[in-house]
């Protein structure tokens, strides 16, 4: 069994000051650079995901200081590999899937942001390639707790909630 710790769009468009700020980011950050530990000292993979949009979109607009990831979390990965997305879910038309089966990964664990919309996609990708999935709950965070927990909550017929 080879883990992988997936860290999906934990990005400065999500905090305060940001285009979209999500309720209870900060403590999913914080939960998420420690989950970012924990994977290092087991030796896991740890993987960033960035979601870079188009120019004229929302948020995540390219070559914005919204787009790049959180300070605590561009720290946290340090030299990790980096897959950059257009798209909700972290597989689709990117190498994640390749990266994992380069490194031989049978489970992944998933945090970021936003539970309901990129880290449900990513958990229920069509192109994840048979592995074993699980969600870290307080590294999530979505516009609104019960969202999160909603998402979570159904989440949970398909994937271990941890």
């Amino acid at each position: 069994m080879k883990n992988a710790l997936i860290v999906i769009d934990i990005q400065n468009d999500y905090f305060p000051g940001g285009a979209f700020p999500l309720e209870g980011a900060e403590a999913a950050c914080e939960a998420a650079v420690e989950a970012i530990a924990r994977a290092r000292e087991n030796g896991w993979l740890v993987v960033g995901v960035q979601h870079i949009a188009t120019a004229d979109a929302p948020f995540f607009r390219p070559d914005t200081e919204g787009a790049a990831f959180h300070p605590h979390i561009a720290a946290a990965l340090e030299n990790a590999p980096v897959v950059v997305k257009a798209q909700a879910d972290s597989f689709f038309e990117t190498n994640l899937e390749s990266l994992l089966s380069e490194h031989g990964i049978t489970e992944i664990y998933l945090i970021g942001m936003m539970t309901q919309h990129c880290v449900t996609h990513t958990a229920l990708s069509p192109q994840n390639p048979g592995m074993k999935v699980h969600i870290i709950a307080a590294g999530c965070a979505a516009p609104t707790h019960a969202l999160s927990d909603l998402a979570l909550s159904g989440l949970g017929a398909r994937c271990t909630i941890e």
